[in-house]
This record gives C-alpha cells, sequence and structure tokens, in this order.
C-alpha cells in the first residue's frame, strides 16, 4: 500500500487490527512448513469472518450478538469474555449431534491455546471463572491434539499455585479455591486414569504428563502443618487412576525417573489420603465473588485491560511497519479505555496515532492528533515535535510556532533543532518574524 493511499473502508473496526494479532499467531510458526503456517493463518482468517457469533449467543443466554462484538471475544478479549471460553470448554458435544458446537469449542481453544494464555489478565480472570475445570474437561476430549493442549494448560497455570502460601488477598484466596475443586475433582482423576491406561502414549508424553499432573495434585491437596485434618478423602475416581498408574508402572513405559514419581504416587494413594479443606467457603466466598464480579468492578477492569493491551499490539504493529493496523489499534485503545484511561496516556496514544499518520503520509490528520495529545498533556514533547513536523511537511503557516513550542520542551534534540531550520525555511516565515 503507498503512503498516501487509505485502506478500503473496513467491514468491522477490528479487521485492520487484525493484521496485527496475525502477526503474533504466525510467530510462532516461522520454520515451519509452509502449509502448516498457511492452514493456521487461513482457519484464522475463517475465524475473524464467521466468529460463530449465533453459537455464543445461544450458550450464553444473549441478546443478539454483532459480528464486531464476537470478532472482539475471540480476537480481542476483554477480561470477563473469558466467561465465554470457560463456557465452551465445559460445553458436551458429541460429533453426531452437535458438530458446529465443537468446532466453535475447538476453535476458541486453539485461539486460548495460541494467543490468550500469554496474558496474565486474562489467564487470571479465566481461572477465576472456572477455567481450570473446564480444561479438566477438555482433557476428557477424544482428540488427542485437545488433550495435549488441554493437559498444558494446565500444568501452565497450576504451576505457579504450587507454592501454598496463606492467601494475602481475597482474590488469591479465591484462586486457591479454584486449584482445590479443579485438584479435588474426579473428572481430573478418571480423565487423566484414561490417559494412563491406553496401550502406549496418544500425545508426546502424555504418560509423564499426567503422572506429574497427578503427584501435584496430591501434594497440594495433603492438609497443611498445623491444620486440623478433614474428614474429606480423595475422590472415589482416584481408584481408577491408581489403577493405570499401578499397570503403567509395572510396563515398560516409563523411564526411570517417572518411574521413581510414579512408585511414591501409588505408595501415597494406596492409603486413601485425606486432603485439605477448601480454602474459601461459605459466607466468605460468596463475599469474595460478589466483589470480583460486581458489574461496576468488571467493566473498570476490561476498560483497564484493554487501552494496555491494546497499546502494547500498537507498538508491534509499529515495529513491523503496519501503518494502518497500528493507527487503528491507538484509535480502538482510546474508544475502549474508556472512563479508567488516564489523560497522560491518552495524550500517548493520541502521539502515536500521529506517527502513524505520518508515517502513512496523512500529514492533515497527522497534525490534528497531535494537537489533540498537547491538549491533554501540554508538556508532551513528542506530540508536539509530531505536530511540528506534521506541519512542516503541510508548508503550513502554523508549522514555524508548532516547530519553537517543540524546541521549548526539548531544546537539546538533534531532530527538533533541525525541523525548526526547516520551518524557518518555509515560505513566508521571515516576513512573519519580522512583524510587530
Amino acid at each position: 500500500m503507498a503512503a498516501d493511499e487509505k485502506p478500503v473502508e473496513a467491514v468491522t473496526r477490528w479487521r485492520q487490527p487484525l493484521e496485527a494479532v496475525m502477526r503474533r499467531i504466525l510467530k510462532d510458526y516461522q520454520g515451519t512448513e509452509p502449509q502448516v503456517r498457511d492452514g493456521m493463518e487461513s482457519g484464522m482468517r475463517r475465524l475473524f469472518e464467521k466468529p460463530y457469533d449465533a453459537e455464543i449467543m445461544a450458550m450464553m443466554g444473549w441478546k443478539p450478538l454483532s459480528l464486531e462484538d464476537a470478532q472482539r471475544i475471540i480476537f480481542f478479549p476483554r477480561m470477563s469474555d473469558m466467561e465465554v471460553y470457560v463456557k465452551a470448554f465445559q460445553l458436551e458435544t458429541p460429533e453426531a449431534t452437535k458438530r458446529k458446537e465443537q468446532l466453535m469449542k475447538f476453535k476458541l481453544l486453539s485461539v486460548f491455546y495460541t494467543l490468550h494464555r500469554h496474558d496474565g489478565g486474562l489467564a487470571e480472570r479465566f481461572m477465576h471463572f472456572g477455567g481450570l475445570l473446564s480444561l479438566v474437561s477438555l482433557l476428557g476430549e477424544e482428540n488427542h491434539v485437545i488433550q495435549s493442549q488441554a493437559i498444558e494448560l494446565l500444568t501452565d497455570f497450576l504451576e505457579p499455585q504450587m507454592a501454598m502460601q496463606p492467601a494475602s488477598s481475597g482474590r488469591q484466596a479465591h484462586l486457591q479455591h479454584h486449584v482445590f475443586l479443579c485438584l479435588s475433582s474426579g473428572p481430573l482423576w478418571r480423565n487423566c486414569a484414561q490417559i494412563l491406561a491406553e496401550p502406549g502414549e496418544v500425545f508426546p508424553r502424555s504418560f509423564d504428563s499426567s503422572i506429574r499432573l497427578l503427584a501435584a495434585a496430591i501434594g497440594w491437596l495433603r492438609p497443611q502443618n498445623g491444620q486440623s485434618v478433614p474428614e474429606a478423602t480423595v475422590p472415589p475416581e482416584v481408584h481408577e487412576a491408581f489403577q493405570a498408574l499401578q499397570r503403567c508402572a509395572d510396563g515398560a513405559r516409563l523411564g526411570p525417573e517417572m518411574r521413581q514419581v510414579a512408585g511414591e504416587l501409588l505408595e501415597e494413594l494406596a492409603n486413601v489420603p485425606t486432603i485439605r479443606s477448601d480454602p474459601l467457603s461459605g459466607d466468605a466466598l460468596k463475599k469474595c465473588q460478589n466483589s470480583l464480579f460486581d458489574p461496576t468492578m468488571q467493566r473498570r477492569e476490561d476498560e483497564a485491560h484493554a487501552w494496555q493491551t491494546l497499546k502494547l499490539l500498537g507498538s508491534e504493529a509499529v515495529k513491523a511497519q503496519l501503518w494502518w493496523p497500528a493507527e487503528a489499534i491507538y484509535r480502538l485503545a482510546l474508544e475502549e479505555g474508556g472512563q479508567v484511561l488516564p489523560d497522560a496516556e491518552a495524550s500517548v496514544l493520541n502521539s502515536n496515532r500521529a506517527l502513524v499518520l505520518i508515517k502513512a503520509g496523512h500529514f492533515a490528520e497527522a497534525a490534528e492528533a497531535a494537537q489533540a495529545a498537547l491538549v491533554l498533556n501540554e508538556l508532551n514533547a513528542k506530540a508536539a515535535f509530531r505536530r511540528a513536523q506534521a506541519l512542516v511537511e503541510l508548508s503550513s503557516p502554523e508549522a514555524f510556532a508548532a516547530a519553537k513550542r517543540a524546541q521549548e520542551l526539548e531544546p537539546k534534540d538533534k531532530m527538533v533543532l533541525e525541523l525548526l531550520q526547516k520551518a524557518e525555511a518555509l515560505p513566508g516565515v521571515n516576513d512573519l518574524n519580522g512583524m510587530d
């Protein structure tokens, strides 16, 4: 695209930003076979065009869901959108009767596994909505790729929680509550048992991953020092896991290190261990949930997360010289930030818009964006420089004054001084300087 050309009007406001997201997705596929990379790209672009809006609307019980909102949920989710992923992963989707819902579930997992798992805010909110148990549900799927992704996500999300320190906040206690629900759930033990009962590995390191997960579970569930031992014991499904693990350990399917882990786990399970109590329950749980899921609180968290993540995505687009995607992303950051976006940050976003508009050759719009940045923060030196730069390109009568202001803010900057010289050389500037 030439610098002086604008893209064709996008059908939705997310179309241009998608190019920056696609770059993130395909980064992990560098070095792979072209057909694999091309298949991922075409699949994601098809998902953007048909983002299962009807299926999401029916699943969530919402009023009509717009195409734009469905695209946002999948590729640019708010923190509260993680509830969609949790409910989708928990769906029972027999292929014979619910093929489309199954495809939606698997596509959402693909995006979550590739992109959203790396966003700490989204991952935490996913767990608060019950995401760990939803991954346990996926672990029971017949599709071995889905199983592999589910157990990897479970391991990644649970690992930081394994060092059981006393909760220092309600949010942390609520996360520990969901760790408890996950690790003490019958389906976790049953699904791992089914993987261990297979005659061979069904995905890479399926035996090792399942054994490590169960060993971590029993270690975390063990009553803590000084805690009175509760009446609860491990779920009945632990017996299935015990039998499958015993057969797996008796065969020649495990390496020496994992055989030792399996042996220690078998020894502990043989005694039907008691387990610790739920870290958060009763009225304390209700109070915490009321706070976490308060609509006003969620909206503010959504807005704060949105402008920060879009700003980061915009910076990536600039580095890749994706000028129009970057401009659209910064504009969306200003919109999505809502009432929680600080003026100083809004000034930066407008200034960044000015930068990419200059790169794209749209100097009048760049000057307007830079001016909007200066209204929010008159000391924004980069915005002052970019406004002057755009006005010089336009040969505007205001260019010299704008360049002088940029010099006042950055008196030693070499680029600012060079720009001031260009502004001084514009026709009519010397005449203006000589006026009383």
